[in-house]
């Protein structure tokens, strides 16, 4: 059962973005995007900023401060930095739509030469990836002797990496599923997402999977213990997923998540398997918000 948590919050405007424990939930709205916020779940807090490199731009995935960016009208790559405001420039990929998987290695040095991009195109199975100073992305198509259907949501790549067939999510009645996979606590774990209703835009459930690598199979978990996950989709993307030990203020044994141009955040409760949901900032667009989940980790000195 759904139910609405309502809270007071605060705004304040341009707040520094610090590294943090968990993420923080990036908010924006607009005919360009042009209005950003970001919201603190452990404060219950969300501030006004203005980061004029993310108008008009996609956030196709984040690691660390940066994050990959797409912009909506030209196509344009890049990566920004959120700490510093550096921007480093990609090479143009005119065949990048928004169900492509993209993986980023981000830079580490100031020369950018340990950064490198990947961009997945499932459907033929194209792998393409990049380093910043780069004129173009290089190309890489694989071949894999697996049954067609194998190719639905990802399982093909599923299959090839973890030498087992890819269970099929239940109850079969389910019709529709958004799909994850992360590394959480030191496990590999597969998220189905499972949808229904008359558009499949109802949340109906969670299933987690954890691979068991002694026995090389798929099994089924109801309990995350003291970690939370933080899922992300926008439109057709390719489905972003965090994995962090509980902080203060954040619900563990818990799945956060939102929906395309959706202004709500919701979390699923592992334990009892509910679903409550919460409005982190009144004054965005009720179907035009883009959420996504940024974490930017503390790291050791």
């Amino acid at each position: 059962m759904e139910s609405t948590i309502k809270r007071e919050q605060y705004t304040q405007s341009h707040p520094p973005i610090i590294p943090q424990s968990y993420p923080w939930l990036v908010i924006r709205d607009g005919k360009h995007l042009e209005r950003q916020k970001i919201f603190n779940i452990s404060k219950n807090k969300y501030y006004s900023i203005t980061i004029p490199e993310m108008h008009n731009k996609m956030i196709c995935t984040s690691t660390n401060e940066w994050l990959l960016l797409n912009d909506l009208d030209s196509k344009d790559l890049s990566l920004l930095n959120l700490l510093s405001m550096e921007v480093v420039q990609l090479p143009r990929l005119e065949s990048f739509t928004n169900s492509d998987v993209c993986i980023l290695c981000p830079p580490t040095s100031e020369s950018n030469q340990d950064c490198y991009v990947m961009i997945i195109d499932r459907s033929p199975c194209k792998f393409y990836f990049c380093q910043p100073g780069d004129e173009e992305f290089s190309e890489q198509e694989f071949e894999f002797d697996l049954e067609e259907q194998e190719y639905e949501f990802g399982a093909m790549c599923i299959s090839a990496a973890t030498m087992e067939d890819f269970p099929r999510p239940s109850p079969p009645e389910i019709p529709t599923t958004n799909d994850y996979l992360i590394e959480s606590g030191g496990e590999l774990l597969y998220i189905h997402k499972m949808r229904g209703g008359w558009d499949a835009k109802m949340i109906l459930g969670f299933i987690i999977l954890r691979m068991n690598f002694l026995r090389q199979a798929w099994e089924e978990v109801n309990n995350i213990g003291g970690w939370t996950l933080f899922l992300s989709q926008d439109r057709g993307l390719e489905h972003k997923a965090i994995s962090c030990f509980a902080a203060e203020g954040v619900k563990q044994n818990s799945i956060y998540f939102t929906k395309p141009f959706d202004r709500f955040y919701y979390v699923f409760d592992l334990e009892n398997n509910s679903i409550s949901k919460s409005l982190p900032c009144p004054t965005v667009s009720k179907f035009m918000s883009r959420l996504d989940w940024v974490l930017i980790p503390i790291t050791k000195s």
